[in-house]
């Protein structure tokens, strides 16, 4: 077996196994979706208009829902 036909198969195989990796991505990406963003732009500004009146000049940058 020469150099040119040992690189590619290994370059063969490289391209397969991603192949298959970006599929299975795809299968689990398909399975388990994103969840959309339960905060609504309500409670934001909810949470917003508090904290500025209870720490006047701050402000929220960053609103996380714990579940």
């Amino acid at each position: 077996m020469n150099l040119v036909s040992a690189c590619g198969i290994a370059f063969s195989a490289v391209f397969l196994l991603l192949a298959i990796l970006a599929g299975l991505m795809e299968l689990i990406t398909l399975v388990f979706p994103e969840r959309k963003s339960t905060v609504d732009e309500f409670v934001v500004a909810a949470i917003s208009s508090t904290v500025a009146s209870v720490y006047p000049g701050s402000r929220v940058t960053n609103i996380e829902e714990k579940s």
